[in-house]
C-alpha cells in the first residue's frame, strides 16, 4: 500500500535535548501496517471491559477498556479505549524494551485524543489529531469498515506508523490520554518490530552436536 509521509514532527520541550519522530500514515482504508516485521496486538483475543496486564509487545496499565466492535472500530473488531468507555482518561502502554516503531490504527479521531511517547521519564513526542489531519484527504473520514462504511464522517480513521529518527527518540512507553470522559480515543491493531532473534547457547550447543554426528557419518561413509 503507498504511505503518506507526514514529516518529521518536532516536539519543543525544554526537557528534551533532542526529539523527533517521523509520522507516516498508511494509505486510506487500510487497517494494519505495510511494515515488514512486525508483532501485532489486535486485542481480539481479550476479554471484554477493563483491561491490563502483560501482553506480547508490552504491559498495560490500568485504565483502558476493550470495546465490542461497532461503529468507531475501523475494521469491526475488537478495539482499546480509554474516556466515554472505560470512565477514565488515561492509560499507559510499557514496552518490554526500547522501541523504534510504533504503529497503530486511530479510529474515529476526535479533539480528545493525545498520544504522548516516552523514553524512560523524557517526554519525545506528543501527537493529537490536529498533528495530521490536515494532512489527510477525504478517503480517511469515516468508517472504512464493511459493516459500519461511513459512519462517523466527520472523523478521520487511519493506520499511522510512528518511527524514531534517532537513539534519543526511542520510546519505552506510550500515554494515550483523553482530556474528558464524554468522548473516547480509540485505538487498534498495535505493532511493533518483531525481535530479530539471537540464538540461546543451547541452540549453538545442538547445531553443534548435529554437524558433529554429520561429520562422522560422512567420515564412515568415506572408509
Amino acid at each position: 500500500m503507498r504511505k503518506i509521509l507526514l514529516g518529521a514532527l518536532l516536539v519543543a520541550n525544554v526537557s528534551i535535548v533532542s526529539a523527533g519522530i517521523i509520522l507516516t500514515a498508511e494509505a486510506p482504508g487500510a487497517t494494519t501496517t505495510t511494515v515488514a516485521n512486525t508483532t501485532t496486538l489486535d486485542f481480539n483475543s481479550l476479554s471484554l471491559g477493563a483491561f491490563s496486564g502483560a501482553t506480547a509487545i508490552g504491559t498495560f496499565s490500568a485504565g483502558g477498556t476493550i470495546v465490542a466492535p461497532d461503529h468507531y472500530s475501523g475494521d469491526a473488531t475488537k478495539y482499546i479505549s480509554v474516556g466515554a468507555q472505560s470512565n477514565t482518561t488515561s492509560y499507559t502502554l510499557t514496552f518490554n524494551s526500547a522501541q523504534t516503531f510504533f504503529g497503530l490504527l486511530w479510529n474515529a479521531g476526535d479533539a480528545q485524543n493525545v498520544l504522548t511517547f516516552f523514553n524512560g521519564a523524557t517526554q519525545v513526542g506528543s501527537f493529537n489529531v490536529a498533528t495530521f489531519s490536515g494532512s489527510l484527504g477525504a478517503g480517511y473520514y469515516g468508517n472504512p469498515s464493511a459493516t459500519f462504511k461511513g459512519q462517523d464522517g466527520s472523523e478521520p480513521f487511519v493506520y499511522l506508523d510512528f518511527t524514531s529518527n534517532a537513539s534519543a527518540t526511542n520510546f519505552t512507553s506510550v500515554v494515550f490520554s483523553n482530556n474528558n470522559k464524554s468522548t473516547g480515543f480509540e485505538t487498534d491493531n498495535y505493532a511493533i518490530l518483531a525481535p530479530t532473534g539471537v540464538p540461546e547457547p543451547s541452540t549453538y550447543g545442538m547445531l553443534l552436536t548435529g554437524l558433529t554426528a554429520l561429520g562422522l557419518l560422512a567420515r564412515r561413509r568415506s572408509v
